[in-house]
């Protein structure tokens, strides 16, 4: 695992380390609700090679720190915190997500980068309107550590077509073959379809964004290589938190720390630790959205 980075760069990226970290209040929700606003409402949602990615469990709007004066305050008031950074490979972004990520960490891909902090601030929370209580949604980070190129990490390693699409409920399922989903729903048209217990409305725009998803590229590789040892994860933080992954996916990790979302905070830790979203689905959380970034030491 720890053959990917040049033995150089792996060192200095380990004398960087500075574990998980939270600075409360470090932006005003008006000033969180102007740069949401900004960057929604940009007629052109892309910035170099990135493109805006819409899908049914997320949306990102990717952008750069010298668009305007503000996000370049913004970079500056960052930096003070966590010292000078660069972003190499993965654009600045705003991420609003309708279902919770998983195991992954955002190593990136260039054994020569030196990677240094994950950085999120929460812009947003949203409720479910009909609920009756809710609880703030949580980043889950755990003592486990990564260094190879960036991953997702699952115990079943067998597919990498694996997506999250809406049923005809509106209820997220995950779809562990998305071709062979996408061949079977070419036998309908504006009809339902059944599909392994789940029931889905199929028509012409549903065929594109299925066909769409079928031709996708993951940024994240695959690996099981995250499972270590025999121990068995935490039950109580699986039913707390962790509920939206398969259990054997988290066998050998353990939880650092769980990170309460409060709108406006700065929330960084170390690009080689493994993290996740909480399964916020069960507080009632409709969506959330943050500001994120994955920086480096040294401009490449």
């Amino acid at each position: 695992m720890e053959n990917f980075f040049k033995i150089d760069v792996l060192n200095k990226i380990k004398n960087l380390e500075t574990g998980v970290n939270c600075v409360e209040k470090f932006i005003s929700k008006n000033e969180a609700e102007e740069i949401l606003d900004y960057l929604r409402n940009l007629k052109n949602k892309s910035v170099g090679k990135s493109k805006a990615v819409e899908r049914e469990e997320s949306t990102k709007i990717f952008f750069d720190f010298n668009q305007t004066q503000k996000l370049k305050n913004l970079k500056k008031r960052i930096e003070e915190v966590i010292g000078e950074f660069y972003v190499n490979d993965f654009q600045p972004h705003i991420i609003t997500s309708r279902y919770p990520l998983r195991l992954h960490a955002d190593t990136g891909k260039n054994p020569n980068d030196i990677i240094y902090k994950n950085v999120i601030i929460p812009m947003e929370i949203v409720y479910k309107p009909e609920a009756k209580s809710s609880n703030p949604p949580n980043t889950i980070i755990f003592k486990n550590k990564w260094f190879d190129q960036s991953a997702l990490f699952s115990s079943n390693i067998n597919s990498n077509t694996d997506f999250i699409i809406k049923d005809k409920s509106k209820n997220f399922i995950d779809i562990m073959d998305i071709n062979d989903f996408y061949n079977e729903l070419l036998k309908y048209n504006n009809s339902d379809m059944s599909y392994k217990g789940n029931v889905f409305f199929v028509d012409e725009s549903f065929k594109n964004y299925i066909e769409y998803l079928t031709k996708s590229k993951r940024y994240n590789q695959r690996t099981n290589k995250h499972i270590i040892s025999d121990k068995k994860f935490d039950m109580r933080h699986y039913e707390n938190y962790m509920s939206h992954q398969p259990y054997n996916d988290l066998q050998s990790l353990e939880i650092d720390r769980v990170i309460e979302w409060k709108i406006g905070d700065l929330v960084y830790w170390d690009r080689c630790r493994i993290h996740s979203s909480d399964n916020f689905l069960k507080n009632n959380v409709l969506y959330k959205t943050p500001l994120a970034m994955f920086t480096s030491k040294k401009k490449i």
